[in-house]
């Protein structure tokens, strides 16, 4: 993924805006960032990419 590319579609969320809430806010699992940006409501085809952008940034 290169740029900031839209992790969900649905509701039009950046990857840039899940970093921030990850870091910002602390949001340690897939559940907590689905509450936050209420992906838990839409198509769920994000959810993948949502736990790859956790992935990564637990690892920096």
């Amino acid at each position: 993924m290169t740029g900031d590319p839209i992790i969900c579609g649905c509701n039009d969320v950046h990857r840039s805006t899940i970093e921030h809430a990850i870091k910002e806010k602390g949001l340690k699992t897939t559940d907590q960032i689905n509450k936050e940006f209420h992906l838990d409501k839409a198509c769920g085809s994000c959810t993948e990419d949502v736990q790859q952008v956790l992935k990564e940034v637990k690892e920096n």
